[in-house]
């Protein structure tokens, strides 16, 4: 998702600050329902597969549908427990051949089945149900559905489930932790509408004088939250790139018919990240699939291959889109790598937040990525953990993963070194050379913080633990200490909690940078003149 307040735009912007934190605590409450602890009735099965039919009523405003949900048993059973918002009306449910007992819970199904289901036994449940969906207060911060017109007065629906989660739409094992390896989506819409959902477009069908029904199958594993769809009278723009493997990627854009004169340079923009985003991380994730772009009336989201546009082409100068950018980037930090729960939401926002501005350093230079950085320094707040550990928190996230996430590889960059570094990032998106060749889904993986700070510790040579446990896993910051006399400049470090934090630091001596090793917090550096400049670049997050 994105940061709406991005510190490489212009400073009007930072306005928006307030309004940002306010709609993330509240999404942070609502992911808390989606991510968390699982139930035993939820984490007795394992999703393989998701066939999901919905017919949208933009009039009524309505959805209604079938979903099937193939799963495997992992733990003996006699009920599951399925994830589906309130506002839907369950009128059947069976196993495709005979009707299977449930009951209607606050936001789930309970369903039961006539024997219990032995570990690696295949559960098959077919649900049918119908109603109004939950409408999105303020996408795409808070999950929910849009029922919008376009410049010329058609329909326009879209939905966004970040957070909230994928049952606000379709009954499902709402959790991140549970991703089938592939889904269909049947989408029916009222002409000339049209729907588009994850993967590869595989036939439309005229169902009825006045509705047309669009089926998309992605055929690798994606995040439940990805799948959604948007409609409109779109007209597709089609392309495409080399990708670093030799593969060529179909780039494909639904953009509004009023808006296909702007396209073109939206598209061109798009090449330039793909080929960033694959020079630092390795291959686009989904060339065998698409690179999609949706144009969307919110200002986007990072869906699998139909990332949601809504930035109306504002272009920077040098031509930088910072939505279009940030959200691509989710194809790999988010959508490629994906937090098992909620609590390391940081891998994905505060990773793809730092290649933002990583990005801007090989456009613009380094005085402009210091320049952004310290942009982002002042829009964090501390008041909790980037990572919280699984005892203490599951909640979806606040402000700090995009901006304070950023910051904490910033300063990781700074300690261990760019080669280092660089190949830690390259490693947490693929692990290994040989699993960049993979194009079948098994390179699309979920992690938590722990592979991160193993990784990073792996290239850089050492125990980074130390690292993480101040920037990632508690909310203060640490505070440098300096004092001077008899041409002598003391440092020391006061970490939260009295953690460890060896962190050196670059002090100006001269006119020359000379970096002071804080073995034990403390240091120091002879000088004579000048009192000393500490950290003149920002390199270090510090209070």
């Amino acid at each position: 998702m994105v940061n709406p307040v991005p510190p490489i735009l212009n400073a009007a912007m930072t306005s928006a600050i307030q309004l940002f934190i306010a709609i993330v605590t509240t999404q942070a409450t609502q992911g808390a329902e989606s991510g968390g602890s699982l139930k035993l009735e939820q984490a007795a099965y394992d999703v393989q597969f998701y066939d999901i039919s919905i017919k949208v009523d933009p009039a009524k405003k309505i959805l209604s549908g079938t979903t099937i949900m193939e799963a495997k048993t992992v733990i003996p059973t006699a009920s599951i427990l399925i994830d589906l918002d309130d506002p839907y009306t369950v009128s059947k449910i069976t196993d495709r051949k005979i009707p299977l007992r449930f009951e209607r819970l606050k936001g789930m199904i309970r369903v039961y089945f006539p024997l219990s289901k032995q570990p690696g036994d295949p559960i098959h449940v077919e649900t049918t149900y119908s109603g109004s969906p939950l409408v999105a207060r303020n996408a795409p911060w808070d999950g929910g559905i849009m029922w919008s017109k376009t410049p010329s007065g058609a329909d326009w629906v879209s939905v966004a489930l970040q957070g909230a989660g994928a049952d606000l739409i379709f009954p499902c094992k709402d959790h991140p932790s549970d991703r089938p390896n592939h889904a269909t989506m049947r989408l029916t819409v009222p002409d000339p509408l049209i729907a588009v959902g994850p993967g590869k477009l595989e036939k439309t069908e005229k169902t009825s004088s006045r509705t047309s029904t669009y089926t998309w199958r992605m055929a690798l594993p994606i995040n439940n939250y990805s799948l959604v769809f948007n409609a409109a009278p779109y007209t597709l723009l089609k392309d495409s790139m080399k990708s670093i493997t030799g593969e060529t990627i179909p780039i494909y854009y639904y953009v509004l018919p009023e808006n296909k004169g702007k396209a073109p340079k939206l598209i061109e923009e798009l090449k330039k990240y793909l080929a960033f985003m694959e020079k630092y991380c390795g291959p686009f994730p989904f060339r065998t699939v698409k690179c999609g772009i949706v144009e969307t009336p919110h200002l986007g989201m990072e869906h699998s291959t139909a990332i949601a546009y809504g930035n109306r082409y504002r272009f920077a100068p040098d031509g930088l889109d910072w939505l279009l950018l940030h959200e691509f980037g989710h194809e790999w930090w988010a959508n490629l790598v994906s937090n098992a729960d909620w609590r390391d939401m940081w891998i994905h926002e505060g990773f793809q937040s730092f290649l933002d501005t990583f990005y801007i350093e090989q456009t613009r230079g380094k005085e402009a990525y210091f320049t952004a950085m310290k942009g982002r320094r002042r829009a964090i707040r501390n008041t909790a953990p980037v990572a919280p550990r699984a005892e203490t928190s599951s909640a979806a996230y606040g402000g700090d993963i995009y901006d304070k996430g950023a910051l904490a590889l910033h300063s990781l960059r700074y300690l261990i070194g760019d080669e280092a570094f660089l190949r830690s990032i390259r490693r947490m998106a693929y692990p290994t050379p040989e699993s960049e060749k993979w194009v079948d889904g098994r390179a699309l993986r979920l992690v938590t913080t722990d592979d991160y700070v193993n990784i990073a510790s792996t290239e850089a040579k050492r125990d980074l633990r130390w690292f993480f446990e101040v920037y990632v896993r508690q909310a203060k910051l640490p505070t440098l200490k300096t004092e001077s006399s008899n041409s002598v400049l003391r440092l020391e470090w006061a970490a939260p909690d009295g953690l460890p934090f060896p962190m050196p630091i670059d002090v100006v001596v001269g006119g020359k940078t000379v970096r002071v090793p804080m073995t034990g917090g403390k240091g120091s550096v002879n000088y004579t003149g000048a009192v000393p400049v500490v950290d003149p670049n920002g390199w270090v997050l510090k209070g």
